[in-house]
């Protein structure tokens, strides 16, 4: 074998040993995006079509649910995640011992659908006597974090705070007649107009109405020495006032028109904000309002809705409308992204992101922060107010019995008539009311209506284990008067639901296990 002959073979092995190299690294690289898209939700058809599939987590209230999908049983239970095609597909989850749980869901290319709040109830339930209560409340109001119901019984200066976080329940009783106004005689004569909790529970803000006047007090619940009056103590007449962090030691409040900020541990107020402001609503220090002004071309009045950053020197401007239009507005956060809303009359819209920041010259505010979920959307009726679920993770417009709901992680919105105009949260997600002689319950989308509890007849035993039987009369003539307005609860152990009933007795307060 010559010199050149030798060479020819070296060049041969050496581009074998090149193309060898090539092949492997191409075939790694094959191997990593095939994997990558696989992982991404790709998948070729059976046609030769290359789509992207979606992932559904599901999570169940108790946990181990058989999953049903498409009529399919899959071999899993929940908790669980699973890859779905884009399109429709049914849902079940069903468990021995409990109802089941269904829906249609839709499906889009590379979607992450979150369906945490699925809620089975245990079957053949026990009511059971937890409390007696007065014959007439004055209030009665569970907490945002489903631990504590607040009553009091119709001129009485103390209120009852009802720990329901364990199974054995405890009553502490607040004597708050040096902290009320109204009060003569030991009586509490005025009227709680609003009461709402503070995030942490460990406070209540309450709206008083008494000899014509309107006063507003934060209560302390853990130390009523540190609750505070808040028109006595700054002179002022406040027509708005909403809580700004999860203890209630900042407030944003609205009077004459002009918006401040309350600081409730120095008892300090701030400058004014903002004026000519109408309305607002806030999620922590930020705010979306609607203001009153005058248009620049003539003297017809406009209205403006804008958003206020705390700390900076004013308000951006997002639109204008006529004067005589209706305008509702919203705020929440969620995924660490603020989500606004606002009704123009009938027309919804949604915006998500990060609110625009205040410039000195508005003509060139930045609204490239804000992304549309929905962009007028034309509602069957122009909503009367707005409210968000316990999460903020719904928005809710409403009128009458119309209500219009927003999942603000899908975008879809949802609008359905109601069996009453008075609905509750009964959790994260659930809706409830009390209609004719029985407890509803409901996703917020509408789907999965239960009937929970059927008032008639009551079969209870009293604390001698005595039977209590319901006034079957006073029952049905009073059910929309009282029972409706005394909204139901899940306990947040998620094993109890909580409910009003009447009996001839006055008013119990009854549970029921819902799980094991």
């Amino acid at each position: 074998m010559d010199f050149e002959e030798r060479e020819q073979r070296r060049r041969r092995q050496l581009i074998k040993v090149i193309i060898a190299e090539v092949g492997m690294v191409l075939s790694v690289i094959a191997i990593v995006v095939v994997a990558t898209l696989a992982a991404m939700g790709f998948f070729v058809t059976s046609s030769g079509k290359i789509e992207q599939s979606g992932l559904i987590q599901i999570h169940s209230m108790p946990t181990g649910a058989t999953v049903e999908l498409d009529g399919s049983t899959i071999f899993s239970r929940t908790n669980l995640s699973r890859s779905l095609t884009a399109g429709e597909h049914s849902l079940k989850l069903s468990r021995d011992g409990y109802d089941t749980w269904q829906k249609t869901i839709k499906m889009s290319s590379g979607m992450l659908m979150r369906l945490y709040y699925p809620r089975l109830f245990l079957l053949n339930r026990k009511s059971e006597l937890a409390l007696r209560l007065d014959e007439e409340l004055e209030f009665y109001l569970p907490s945002l974090d489903r631990m504590y119901i607040l009553y009091a019984a119709s001129d009485s200066a103390t209120w009852n705070l009802v720990n329901v976080r364990d199974d054995e329940l405890k009553t502490t009783q607040l004597d708050l007649s040096k902290i009320l106004p109204g009060i003569t005689d030991g009586k509490f004569l005025g009227e709680v107009k609003d009461l709402r909790w503070s995030n942490n529970s460990d406070k209540v803000l309450a709206k008083i109405a008494y000899s014509g006047k309107v006063e507003w007090v934060l209560i302390n619940l853990r130390d009523l020495k540190q609750s505070l009056n808040l028109s006595q103590t700054f002179g002022l007449e406040f027509t708005q006032v909403e809580m700004i962090d999860d203890g209630a030691a900042q407030l944003f409040v609205l009077e004459n028109q002009q918006l401040r900020r309350i600081n409730t541990n120095d008892q300090s107020i701030s400058r004014v904000l903002l004026k000519d402001v109408m309305t607002f609503a806030n999620n922590k220090t930020n705010l979306v309002y609607v203001m009153q002004s005058v248009a620049n071309q003539g003297s017809d009045k406009e209205k403006i809705i804008g958003v206020y950053r705390d700390g900076e020197k004013g308000g951006t401007v997002l639109t204008k409308v006529p004067d005589e239009t209706s305008v509702t507005v919203a705020l929440t956060r969620l995924y660490d992204e603020d989500y606004l809303a606002y009704a123009i009359g009938n027309n919804l819209s949604v915006y998500y992101g990060a609110l625009p920041s205040y410039r000195e010259d508005a003509q060139n505010t930045d609204f490239s922060s804000l992304k549309i979920l929905i962009d007028k959307a034309k509602l069957k009726m122009a909503p009367e107010s707005f409210s968000l679920s316990p999460e903020g993770e719904y928005i809710v417009a409403s009128r009458e019995k119309q209500f219009m709901v927003v999942d603000l992680e899908t975008g879809e919105l949802i609008e359905y008539d109601a069996m009453t105009a008075k609905l509750s949260w009964l959790d994260g997600a659930m809706m409830m009311a009390v209609d004719n002689d029985s407890l509803w319950a409901w996703d917020f989308d509408n789907t999965n209506q239960r009937q929970l509890v059927r008032y008639l007849p009551t079969d209870v035993k009293d604390d001698d284990d005595n039977d209590v039987k319901a006034d079957t009369g006073a029952v049905t003539t009073a059910i929309h008067t009282k029972l409706a307005q005394y909204p139901a609860m899940i306990a947040d152990n998620d094993r109890w639901l909580y409910y009003l009933t009447e009996t001839n007795s006055g008013l119990a307060l009854m549970r029921e296990r819902i799980r094991d």
